[in-house]
């Protein structure tokens, strides 16, 4: 039997702009095999749902698609409060407790977690990525956030390894979850909602990606779960985080198709906001030749950088 292997990703109305990229690209290159689970972020999805029902839901037609909701997973959602700061830090947080609890809508072994900027540049299958001894793969990475954000979960799930840079798993999407270690994260709570409650206190700034990590080090071990792919095997990459320079974004549009297994490509909704309008159209220029047809011209009319 064929395993099932969902792709899941998690989305809001200010994200719409980076999710109809994404679904032209699974239009387009994504094998029909993988069903689609769209989580929407947002207390009231009205809008969210006329926009995707006119424009979006078309690129769907070749895949199982199920939306869910964040009302579908009961929890004291009004309890995270929008900072006048930065209102988008909420929605940061929750989604990334979403991507936890969805596997809870799941019964098969992995997951493929996405983030609305990530996006496909070429025919992808994730059974291309098979399972080894049951264990799911995973991409190698450095720890790219700070460091208090490993100290804090540890000093949660009373661990004490000695910090390490070298051998991690990438966090950055998409990312493989095994659907059966996360259920045992969001189950060591009792609920949605009290995970939901501790996710919010572990620690001051959140990454579920850490998380999931140490939770799989606490439980027998990493590698106990996921291999390690070589370096040469990547889906993903080149990834633009920002877009302040030049110096940031030659090197990004440069290297988009260069590299066979890189099929994903990401770009962070800052970028989108902050590259000049010349790099904006090279970009859309190169992603045409890919059949992709970017739109955020409204989006980059009215964004704001929101420093934080």
């Amino acid at each position: 039997m064929t395993e099932i292997i969902p792709i899941v990703t998690i989305t809001c109305t200010r994200d719409l702009p980076l999710l109809d990229l994404q679904a032209q690209s699974i239009h387009t290159y994504l094998d029909t095999s993988c069903p689609v689970y769209i989580v929407v972020n947002e207390d009231d999805p009205t809008e969210w749902n006329t926009y995707f029902n006119t424009n979006l839901k078309k690129y769907y037609q070749n895949h199982s698609l199920t939306i869910l909701y964040r009302k579908d997973f009961e929890s004291e959602w009004s309890s995270w409060i929008p900072s006048a700061k930065n209102p988008w830090a909420v929605g940061w947080e929750t989604q990334q407790v979403l991507k936890f609890a969805v596997a809870k809508k799941l019964n098969t072994i992995r997951y493929l977690i996405l983030d609305s900027q990530n996006f496909l540049i070429k025919t992808w299958n994730p059974h291309w990525y098979g399972l080894i001894n049951n264990k799911v793969p995973c991409r190698q990475g450095h720890h790219v956030m700070p460091v208090e954000i490993y100290n804090d979960y540890l000093k949660t799930l009373n661990m004490d390894p000695p910090f390490h840079n070298i051998g991690r798993m990438s966090i950055c999407t998409p990312i493989f979850f095994n659907t059966a270690l996360v259920k045992t994260l969001v189950d060591s709570q009792g609920t949605i909602a009290n995970f939901t409650a501790w996710f919010k206190n572990a620690s001051r700034i959140k990454s579920e990606f850490i998380l999931y990590e140490l939770w799989a080090e606490k439980h027998d071990g990493m590698y106990t779960y996921h291999y390690m792919i070589p370096d040469i095997e990547d889906w993903a990459n080149p990834y633009l985080r920002d877009c302040r320079s030049e110096e940031e974004f030659k090197p990004f549009i440069d290297f988009i198709g260069v590299h066979a297994p890189h099929s994903w490509v990401s770009i962070n909704h800052r970028a989108w906001g902050n590259m000049s309008d010349n790099q904006y159209e090279r970009l859309c220029s190169k992603l045409k030749t890919f059949n992709l047809l970017p739109n955020f011209e409204e989006y980059r009319s009215t964004y704001i950088d929101i420093k934080i």
